[in-house]
């Protein structure tokens, strides 16, 4: 398939792929104008800065945690867009990478997109996950008495509500 054949997404996923082939562990088009890619975290820095740079993929819109207690894991998906390339800024690539659950630690990308800085710190505060690298990790959201665990972890209970 030529490059003008393809879609903007299985554009954006042929030449990640064929840039990254040991990096990218799964790629695939999740729907019109979405675009998931998962590789493994300690790539996260090189990737993001090639996307940036070469794609155009010049905004973090968010980072989006997910906890999964019972396999011992989190997953972290980094969704970026882009301002300033016309022709793909109505797509969202979530870059797609999971950390253990105890110590989650991955590179910060702040100096790659400043708009991360908020979005790093509400994931530290919110899931426990560390950004080696961050300029000012600490909390964002959570009252400055807060010492529990993070709360979007799912097995945060609250036994004074009833939960067990």
């Amino acid at each position: 398939m030529t490059e003008s054949s393809m879609s903007r997404e299985e554009s954006i996923i042929e030449r990640t792929k064929s840039r990254f082939p040991e990096y990218v562990k799964d790629a695939k088009i999740d729907g019109y104008r979405r675009v998931t890619l998962s590789f493994d975290k300690d790539h996260l820095r090189e990737i993001a800065t090639w996307m940036r740079d070469d794609l155009g993929l010049d905004h973090l819109k968010g980072i989006a945690g997910v906890d999964y207690p019972t396999h011992k894991k989190l997953e972290l998906l980094y969704l970026i867009g882009s301002f300033c390339k016309t022709e793909i800024q109505d797509i969202i690539v979530s870059l797609k990478t999971e950390l253990p659950r105890d110590g989650a630690t991955i590179t910060s990308v702040v100096t790659i997109w400043e708009s991360a800085h908020f979005h790093e710190r509400e994931a530290f505060e919110m899931f426990g996950v560390t950004f080696q690298g961050h300029p000012d990790l600490r909390k964002l959201l959570t009252l400055d008495n807060w010492d529990g665990p993070p709360p979007m972890l799912k097995d945060l209970r609250f036994p004074e509500m009833g939960q067990r």
